[in-house]
């Protein structure tokens, strides 16, 4: 059940972005597609124990930080949401390094 945090961006983004397309509010970009690819891959890959997968995640918010340095025109300022997520796959990142190095050590200590 914790597992379905590392998912928690992907959600947030897919309904988000589900709802804009659904009431035809406004255009998407079609690197919104890329971004939510990259969550979704990112999560699957956090979920088994692989910590670089919350590089995957960081990729989108890095992104999401450029932009808001962009004068685009929007509404919101892409930069603090971009700025969350970082931080989120960044500790996402080091808490599986750090259970993995926990495992590492009790196998260790067992031979």
């Amino acid at each position: 059940m914790k597992k379905i945090v590392f998912y928690i961006p992907a959600i947030i983004f897919a309904v988000l972005y589900g709802i804009i397309a659904i009431s035809n509010i406004g255009a998407i970009s079609p690197i919104v597609a890329v971004w939510l690819a990259l969550f979704f891959i990112s999560g699957f890959i956090l979920n088994k124990n692989v910590f670089l997968g919350g590089l995957l995640g960081t990729l989108p918010a890095i992104h999401l930080i450029y932009m808001g340095t962009q004068e685009t025109g929007q509404i919101i300022n892409e930069m603090p949401i971009g700025i969350i997520v970082l931080i989120f796959y960044t500790i996402c990142g080091y808490f599986v390094y750090r259970n993995n190095k926990k495992k590492q050590r009790v196998i260790q200590n067992v031979w």
